[in-house]
């Protein structure tokens, strides 16, 4: 049997359904480590509300680092309204925030795939969902997340203003449309490698 390099991953439940997320992740990882057809070394940590709750921060710095040092980072999910009132620096949502930044993860990939076996449950007609098989490329650290300047001044008459700077780069445009064009191309090309099959 070939000896598998073992790996750092961390698990980052979070709040709400995260926790119940992350721990059915869990026993999918173990179940591979006791089968050795993969090597994970798993960490577990907080971030979110429950950093918070804990340590006053979204996630500590201690968090972040073990992040940095990990081959792979999951994280359940942030936030909900217990949190709703704090001030914006200390949301759960900024943990989420600073490992996309930190860890430049630009692209989200959001897959949108209808099995046949749920046409029916669809509220859109099922030629409409029928097949359907897409994937959105979404842009993650530019725009509104990051653009400033941002924030709420007073203004006359006792009003106030809110500015919030969306903001893009050529670079940050041209490296999403890459991996979004790079995904496309490799559909493609499995596609043309399909039809020749037939």
């Amino acid at each position: 049997m070939i000896k598998v390099k073992k790996r750092k991953i961390l698990l980052l439940p979070g709040d709400g359904i995260g926790p119940e997320v992350i721990g059915e992740v869990k026993k999918i990882i173990n179940w591979f480590n006791d089968k050795k057809l993969l090597d994970f070394e798993i960490d577990e940590d907080l971030a979110g509300g429950c950093s918070y709750e804990k340590h006053g921060t979204p996630i500590t710095d201690e968090v972040f680092y073990k992040a940095l040092e990990s081959e792979v980072v999951m994280l359940g999910a942030v936030g909900g309204p217990k949190w709703d009132n704090l001030d914006f620096s200390k949301k759960p949502e900024r943990a989420l925030l600073k490992l996309r930044k930190e860890l430049k993860l630009f692209a989200n990939l959001r897959p949108a795939i209808c099995f046949e076996q749920l046409v029916d449950a669809s509220t859109l007609k099922p030629e409409i969902v029928s097949g359907l098989d897409i994937m959105i490329v979404r842009e993650l650290t530019g725009g509104i997340y990051f653009g400033e300047p941002r924030g709420i001044k007073p203004i006359d008459n006792g009003e106030r203003k809110g500015i919030n700077t969306h903001t893009y780069t050529t670079s940050e445009i041209t490296r999403v449309a890459r991996v979004a064009f790079d995904l496309a191309k490799k559909d493609l090309i499995k596609l043309l490698h399909v039809k020749n099959l037939m």
